[in-house]
């Protein structure tokens, strides 16, 4: 097939593209860009649990955080030690330390967007309220100072838009990546004289874990800026892109939000609903290592490249009924929202508490805000609103 995952419709509505190429079966070539695209459940289950087999090696993540970046490791063993060294501060009973941090920062950034809502303003949520919360948050859990987090947002959407781009997409000449490629030197000396910093001063943030682990005391200057790198982008970017989705969502579904805010019980359930019907990471790529192999009965060549289809598998109706329905009552299954396998997200009980305590907040001082305008979505590959506009009625 030749199938544009990038284009601006498909990035505004991919719901009926991805049906009908799950309708075409659970592998698909797409002859565009010269890819596989896996499009079920249970096959997208399978390759990315078979590292050994469908590699991050060579893909995009690797340009983005570098080879020494344990998301773009597939060696277990050097995964897991380097994952390991923050495991501890993303469990629940650390993070649940954070929330009073948390709700104190919600309310003040809802502060001044509560105001210009109540005095008839119409607001773009996503630039005024959820982008900024996670990327503050993260920072602060890396120990980065106040004044510098809006150079954190600026280089971590620099580096988000690259990821969206299609797989051929020129890396010499696309201004995309251009831009993406600076933001990416500049965010690596920034936290190349933090790692140097640290190393002399150390604190308890997570920079300073890694500095003074075991693992990180082994490891060259290059790959602790790597690691510090992918952590922070990912533990910002997609929570802002879910908190987006959500504030949709429950505009475009009033009788979830009156339900969720007459019983706040219903709210986790109803978010987890949100990540599963509107996932953030539509498409992880893997390529084929080892020799060619079969995925439902198709044969991909060796070095094959794979577009590992989340969003499709999320509505994949052999595993959810009515799967294109939001129903925050259907029995609870594991989705795939925030990956699967070696490589799912690290940073997901922060994403959940982040996006819980935000719609909490905003549902307690705002519950009739509503969509007035056009939302527009970032990209195919990380899909949340970039634009949001909102206002009381």
């Amino acid at each position: 097939m030749d199938i544009d995952l990038f284009g601006r419709e498909t990035v505004q509505d991919p719901w009926p593209l991805l049906e009908s190429l799950r309708a075409e079966g659970a592998v698909v070539k797409n002859d565009r860009v010269g890819t596989w695209m896996v499009t079920t459940d249970a096959q997208v289950r399978k390759v990315l649990n078979n590292p050994a087999r469908f590699t991050v090696d060579g893909c995009i993540g690797q340009e983005v955080f570098g080879p020494e970046a344990f998301i773009t490791i597939d060696d277990k063993g050097a995964h897991d030690a380097l994952r390991g060294i923050w495991q501890v501060a993303f469990q629940r009973g650390s993070l649940e330390a954070m929330r009073g941090f948390i709700t104190d920062l919600v309310d003040r950034m809802i502060d001044p967007v509560e105001e210009r809502l109540r005095a008839g303003e119409t607001v773009d949520a996503e630039a005024d309220l959820c982008r900024h919360l996670p990327a503050y948050v993260i920072a602060y859990m890396l120990g980065v100072p106040k004044e510098h987090r809006a150079d954190i947002v600026r280089w971590s959407d620099d580096i988000g838009e690259a990821v969206g781009l299609p797989p051929n997409a020129s890396r010499e000449s696309d201004p995309v990546w251009l831009r993406a490629r600076q933001s990416k030197q500049e965010l690596a000396d920034y936290l190349s004289a933090q790692i140097a910093h640290r190393r002399v001063h150390p604190g308890d943030d997570l920079i300073s874990q890694i500095v003074h682990s075991e693992v990180g005391r082994s490891l060259p200057h290059e790959a602790l800026v790597a690691n510090s790198r992918q952590l922070l982008f990912a533990g910002n970017e997609t929570t802002a892109k879910w908190l987006g989705h959500s504030l949709v969502v429950l505009a475009e579904h009033p009788e979830v939000r009156h339900r969720v805010t007459a019983d706040p019980s219903r709210l986790v359930p109803a978010l987890e609903e949100v990540i599963r019907w509107q996932p953030v990471s539509m498409n992880l790529p893997r390529k084929v290592r080892g020799g060619d192999i079969e995925v439902a009965g198709v044969v991909i060549p060796d070095g094959a490249e794979l577009s590992v289809l989340l969003g499709s598998a999320n509505r994949d109706p052999e595993r959810y009924d009515r799967a294109d329905t939001f129903d925050v009552d259907r029995p609870f299954k594991a989705h795939l929202g925030f990956g699967y396998g070696m490589h799912g997200c690290l940073g997901v009980t922060l994403a959940r508490l982040e996006t819980e305590v935000v719609i909490a907040r905003v549902l307690a001082r705002v519950p009739s805000y509503e969509v007035v305008g056009e939302v527009l979505y970032s990209s195919f590959s990380l899909r949340g609103p970039s634009v949001l506009p909102i206002a009381l009625r």
